[in-house]
């Protein structure tokens, strides 16, 4: 599962988005569900709600928004079936964040890309009649690298797969040829609590973070 993440829009992998010199964004280091945030849709950025409302769910007040899509199901859920085949995004993600138990407390731990890039996270998005977008990332088996803290991961996309995922107009060659294989590109490490307060949004949250043992 994914449900925290941090984002530092960075030109340089973005160079092929169209709109990136008229997008002004700050740095957001801790994202949560129901949060307005950029997504690439179409070679553009566009801003979208993280967090999908299926139609059939009459009363959304009682309920919480579908933030993560498990890539295992997209072929089976009609939920989802119909965004995998004409509504697949690029969701821009600096690092994640997971909780692991340790001592009878959740741990926050980050996740980054080894060199510091952005990386770019499979997703899927719905437009409302009103002109809002909604979307999910995708999740996926925690490559074994990473494993050790969460067994869900984003599915981050490599060149390759992003080509893939964006062109390909044939969903089950999406679901086969999609690489997995990403967990070699990523490290991860202990950070400060505060991140599990969603109103807590500072450069602070990703650093590395060791309690002093008394």
């Amino acid at each position: 599962m994914c449900g925290r993440y941090y984002l530092s829009i960075d030109l340089g992998n973005l160079s092929f988005v169209d709109n990136l010199s008229k997008y002004d964004f700050e740095d957001n280091f801790n994202i949560a569900p129901q949060a307005s945030v950029p997504v690439v849709i179409d070679n553009s950025l566009v801003n979208c709600t993280w967090g999908y409302y299926p139609q059939w769910l009459k009363d959304q007040s009682n309920s919480k928004p579908l933030f993560n899509t498990r890539f295992e199901s997209l072929l089976e859920k009609k939920t989802f079936i119909s965004a995998f085949k004409k509504s697949r995004c690029l969701v821009p993600i600096s690092g994640w964040y997971e909780w692991k138990v340790i001592d009878d407390e959740k741990q926050p731990f980050f996740f980054k890309h080894k060199d510091n890039e952005n990386m770019f996270a499979a997703g899927l998005y719905w437009q409302r009649s009103d002109g809002t977008t909604e979307f999910t990332i995708i999740t996926t088996a925690a490559p074994i690298e990473i494993n050790e803290v969460h067994d869900r991961s984003p599915l981050i996309l490599d060149d390759v797969s992003m080509g893939i995922w964006l062109s390909d107009d044939n969903p089950e060659n999406i679901h086969e040829n999609i690489s997995h294989d990403f967990g070699s590109t990523i490290e991860y490490y202990q950070v400060t609590r505060s991140v599990n307060n969603p109103k807590n949004n500072n450069a602070s949250l990703i650093d590395e973070f060791n309690e002093v043992p008394f």
